[in-house]
């Protein structure tokens, strides 16, 4: 009898899945050559790709995010803001608040470096009639599915000492 979660034999599973992991290692890479090329570590570029997909928001909300202690967020603000990556500035109607954006020279080194990729692929599935590119949509679909439902489970199984957190859903 087989179990559900069995690893399949090597050469055995499907391709797509085979690509996916790809997909999932290359992304690592082009973590790392963007945090080196920032010269910023792991927790400073997480933060980073954060503000770059909201724009603004407060420390705590930023704090939450990471997961980190308000005293360490704050710590990777202002390494953020020392290497030019990221900006304070006051919260429009709370004086006691700050919100954190990130600086449009970050956005636009970022998006140089990005967007050739990402146009590359967008015109490769324009290619796709629209029956293929429903299915390209539906199975990409599916794996963020399968990916947000692990990384709940995961979650609730070891949430560790502030207890189970939601979900990123991170779009990349």
């Amino acid at each position: 009898m087989s179990d559900r979660h069995e690893v399949p034999q090597r050469g055995k599973m499907h391709q797509a899945s085979v690509l996916v992991r790809q997909v999932l290692v290359l992304n690592e890479e082009m973590e790392f050559i963007m945090r080196r090329e920032m010269d910023i570590n792991e927790t400073d570029f997480q933060a980073m790709q954060h503000l770059m997909k909201q724009r603004t928001m407060s420390p705590g909300e930023l704090a939450k995010l990471l997961h980190l202690t308000p005293a360490a967020t704050t710590t990777v603000i202002d390494r953020l803001v020392r290497k030019g990556h990221v900006q304070r500035a006051p919260h429009p109607t709370d004086r006691r608040r700050w919100l954190i954006s990130p600086s449009e020279d970050s956005v636009r080194e970022a998006m140089e470096k990005l967007m050739p990729m990402i146009l590359e692929v967008d015109e490769k599935v324009r290619g796709y009639d629209d029956a293929e590119q429903a299915a390209i949509v539906d199975f990409l679909g599916a794996v963020v599915g399968s990916m947000n439902s692990r990384i709940t489970a995961l979650q609730n199984s070891n949430p560790g000492p502030g207890g189970p957190t939601e979900p990123s859903n991170v779009e990349r």
